[in-house]
């Protein structure tokens, strides 16, 4: 019950932090774009986005299975905000995250889905 607790309140905050980043950068300010995500990440993760950008796959899957337990919805709200990041590197951790949540049959919204196709012929 505490773990599914900590998870929603993972996933909720992730998904504010991606509609302040979406916010900023529809004003057009970027660098305050990149300093919410930095800070979202830390907050959820204690790591900023080079820090996980630093993390391999392996690594990556082991941040969305708290107690050893993959946990699909929490691995697609962070490769959501990671796309938003716009470095090769943070795509690059977002697919790694989608394709792990499809392999659980996790359901991703079509932009998401149709991203990961794009990623997969760009690469």
């Amino acid at each position: 019950m505490f773990t599914r607790d900590y998870i929603m309140r993972q996933i909720h905050q992730l998904i504010q932090v991606l509609l302040q980043v979406l916010f900023r950068k529809q004003q057009e300010e970027p660098e305050q774009a990149q300093s919410i995500l930095n800070e979202g990440l830390r907050t959820a993760f204690k790591m900023d986005l080079d820090g996980l950008c630093a993390l391999n796959q392996t690594e990556v899957i082991a941040l969305v299975s708290p107690s050893g337990a993959f946990h699909p919805a929490l691995a697609v709200a962070l490769a959501d905000l990671l796309r938003e990041a716009a470095t090769f590197e943070a795509a690059e951790r977002a697919y790694w995250l989608y394709q792990a949540a499809i392999d659980k049959n996790a359901t991703l919204s079509l932009p998401a889905f149709e991203w990961c196709e794009d990623y997969r012929r760009a690469v």
